[in-house]
């Protein structure tokens, strides 16, 4: 506990078709959804960014168990292992921003490209890349060479974060998906989602492999079913209660899938390898755990609350702040020193007061850059963005009269 105190001060279906994609209509889900995207950002209801950040506390709690270089002795169930095994359950939370994203976005009519949007979230990306990327290099401690600054100058293509990679290319796309998703009808909708969900998730989860899948193409099926829930809803029979039953049914049964790994590791080790294979992000009990959760804060109308809608603002800096490739083994491993805490209880408090610390400290950082680069970069961008896309369309445009004619 004493590092801790010390740092602190350094710094869609899936069951049946009557089930849960039955015969629907949308009801409240819908005007929720609109008032959230229609809504000034500053005053939209904070069911969802709260949703948002416990979601992103999840998966910093999953970065803690799964990047702290633990070496736990697989002949014993320790309170400590059991402990790694149940924060690390936290990469649900990948899921959720993928939900969340489909089901705001899927009615929105936004032009083909709209190079703003797009500016500004590679802006963010390829902010923190080069920034910490120059900050550690002058602080001695990354070795400067060409070949990885410019990996940190186009942090996207060189997948500096996997999530942010996949999500950008998913941001590209979605105009063109919405397009498709908006003019099927709720039956070709089901067998499409059936279909997805079979190759990209259900098969996956008993093989162990990618199949055909890959994260992009979970994402576009995280997408399409947060669409159709936005689209058509789900079976209206569901209330809270049921969503949270549900919520608590499939995280408990993921957690109990692990931990009979655990166990049956203790005999037979090579098992022990299924024990974090089973919380995969495309598998079934992520994927429904996933979704129960996400529709238990549908069912919820928390209205709007500042402070909750300004932290939630900063939840995908706090990602792309600790889990940078290089930040990564700086924060878990030499500062905090995760795996010194294997084989005693204390890192359970530890834990959560050094996630706390560390969302807290990242939060801050981002809030401190909306308000100065970014608010800079975007006024540059409302200037210069129509100027400077220019030349690009001109080329495309030539490409196009080339290839396709008039």
């Amino acid at each position: 506990m004493r590092q801790l105190i010390s740092c602190s001060r350094l710094f869609f279906t899936l069951i049946y078709k009557k089930g849960l994609l039955g015969a629907m209509q949308v009801t409240q889900i819908d005007r929720q959804a609109s008032d959230y995207v229609y809504s000034k950002a500053a005053e939209r209801d904070s069911t969802f960014e709260l949703l948002r950040i416990i979601s992103m506390l999840s998966i910093t709690f999953f970065h803690f168990a799964t990047h702290g270089e633990f070496d736990f002795n697989t002949q014993v169930l320790s309170v400590s292992r059991l402990w790694c095994y149940f924060i690390a359950s936290g990469n649900v939370g990948v899921d959720v921003f993928v939900l969340i994203s489909g089901y705001f976005l899927v009615k929105f009519n936004f032009e083909a490209f709209n190079i703003k949007r797009i500016l500004k979230f590679w802006g963010q990306v390829f902010f923190y890349s080069v920034f910490i990327y120059i900050l550690l290099v002058i602080t001695g401690i990354c070795e400067f060479s060409f070949k990885s600054l410019a990996k940190a100058a186009l942090p996207i293509i060189f997948d500096q974060w996997w999530f942010a990679s996949t999500y950008f290319v998913l941001y590209l796309f979605h105009p063109f998906i919405n397009i498709f998703l908006n003019k099927l009808d709720k039956k070709t909708f089901q067998s499409l989602l059936v279909l997805l969900i079979i190759i990209c998730c259900i098969i996956p989860s008993f093989t162990f492999t990618s199949f055909q899948s890959n994260s992009l193409l979970w994402f576009i099926t995280l997408y399409c079913v947060a669409g159709y829930i936005r689209l058509f809803g789900l079976n209206p029979t569901f209330k809270l209660r049921h969503h949270l039953f549900f919520c608590l049914l499939f995280s408990a049964l993921r957690y109990l899938s692990s931990v009979i790994t655990l166990v049956i590791g203790t005999r037979i080790p090579s098992a022990v390898r299924f024990s974090l294979a089973v919380y995969g992000i495309p598998y079934v009990l992520t994927f429904l755990s996933a979704l129960s959760l996400f529709m238990l804060f549908t069912c919820i109308k928390m209205g709007y609350h500042k402070w909750i809608n300004v932290i939630a603002s900063a939840s995908f800096g706090v990602y792309l702040i600790h889990d940078s490739k290089i930040v990564r083994p700086l924060l878990w491993e030499t500062i905090f020193k995760n795996a010194s805490y294997q084989d005693t209880a204390l890192i359970i408090p530890y834990s959560i007061g050094v996630v706390c610390l560390v969302y807290t400290v990242c939060t801050l950082i981002d809030l401190l850059r909306q308000r100065t680069i970014e608010k800079m970069f975007l006024s540059f961008v409302n200037k210069k963005a129509d100027s400077l896309i220019k030349p690009f369309e001109a080329i495309i445009a030539f490409c196009k009269k080339m290839v396709f004619g008039k």
